[in-house]
């Protein structure tokens, strides 16, 4: 582990380099394109995309800044087993000695789904991780290892369908998973500022730093005693900064959408905005067969409807300098949380009624299957803005 200076904030950090005893999983992208710059395009065998080596740290010291946390993301499915994973670690705000562990995992066909949340007072030697789930940055921006080892609570699908899910019976569960990286990092902030962004990063008050970035994904998971490979593709995140308290742009909905492609191609895009539907943050990317990254814009972010457990058509436009696609995600597998009581799995209709919405399922580029994850909000309790503008 090597300590660091972040560069926006100074705090020293620590960067897992590289792990020899680690083991990469086959076939997954690893091109080493040269990197060049080429208008508002990069080629890069270097998919830092300019971000410094601590970014892929967390944090090795208490900050000062009131609601600072730390938050990092995986998410991903295999269409083949028909699983998908949400996976989340995160700092608590105020109380940053303590790690949240969090996720929601969709079992294959009606089998329904796993839900766990644990609290740890995590070593600094062992973040980011919790009393069962851990990452572990092997190279950064390029491999990294996603581990549980525990138990998580069984809830029919019906349930969530149906309200919150009630307190089930617990089950074994083990996964380990080999994350190749596959795109350069998207990253919010040099979006925001670039061709097709809109908004500010540092307005937000979820965080003041967040990259994303797609990649494949390999290994095993245990429930019980049945066992399942993973062969499969996601979306991951890693953002810093204060979440909570009275500051930022009031939050109205979201969407984040992240689709990888077989032959490399892949897209990445996000809109953030306030109640009334002004944007707040926005921007996007498309990587090319060759590994080529576009800034791109989005021309229309998809909002949530209605709740579907499959079969929504969701619709995808987003334009760059070398070119356009219009293209739709159909939904295969569907989570759904709500944003009233700290992501509680289920619908609560009070308040806005805000409710956060997890997709898997493919999507078509000229005629090429990719798998996508996208995860959209909107009130459910009140009319929601009939147009997000900016």
């Amino acid at each position: 582990m090597n300590a660091q200076a972040n560069p926006v904030s100074g705090v020293p950090v620590k960067v897992q380099l590289h792990d020899p005893d680690a083991v990469r999983p086959p076939s997954a992208s690893r091109r080493g394109l040269e990197r060049t710059l080429e208008g508002n395009s990069m080629k890069a065998s270097d998919f830092s995309n300019g971000l410094p080596i601590e970014k892929e740290s967390v944090v090795s010291e208490r900050p000062t800044e009131p609601f600072w946390c730390e938050n990092l993301l995986f998410a991903l499915s295999d269409p083949k087993t028909d699983v998908g994973f949400w996976l989340h670690l995160g700092s608590i705000p105020n109380e940053w000695d303590i790690w949240e562990e969090r996720f929601v995992i969709a079992l294959p066909g009606d089998e329904g789904l796993l839900s766990w949340i644990g609290y740890y007072h995590t070593p600094q030697e062992r973040k980011p991780a919790g009393p069962g789930l851990a990452f572990k940055c092997i190279e950064p921006f390029r491999r990294w290892k996603v581990t549980f080892d525990g138990f998580a609570t069984h809830v029919p699908t019906a349930d969530m369908q149906n309200g919150l899910a009630k307190q089930g019976p617990h089950k074994r569960l083990v996964f380990d998973l080999d994350i190749e990286c596959t795109t350069p990092v998207w990253d919010a902030h040099m979006s925001a500022h670039g061709k097709g962004g809109k908004g500010e990063m540092v307005s937000q008050n979820w965080a003041k730093e967040h990259y994303e970035q797609m990649y494949f994904a390999r290994g095993e998971m245990r429930v019980g005693d049945k066992t399942y490979p993973i062969n499969g593709s996601g979306w991951r995140d890693h953002s810093r900064g204060p979440r909570g308290g009275s500051g930022g742009e009031p939050f109205g909905g979201h969407v984040i959408a992240g689709a990888q492609f077989p032959s490399g191609r892949a897209f990445i895009f996000s809109t953030y905005w306030r109640p009334d539907g002004k944007i707040t943050l926005e921007g996007g990317c498309v990587v090319d067969k060759d590994g080529t990254f576009h800034p791109a814009e989005v021309v229309a972010p998809p909002r949530v409807p209605t709740l579907q457990m499959s079969g929504e058509k969701i619709p995808v436009r987003l334009r760059w300098d070398a070119g356009q696609l219009e293209t739709h995600i159909e939904t295969r597998r569907s989570i759904w949380f709500s944003m009233q009581k700290t992501l509680p799995l289920g619908l609560l209709m009070e308040g806005r009624g805000q409710t956060y919405v997890l997709n898997f399922g493919p999507v078509e580029w000229d005629g090429e299957v990719g798998e996508v994850y996208i995860e959209r909000s909107d009130p459910f309790n009140e009319k929601p803005p009939e147009k997000i503008w900016s």
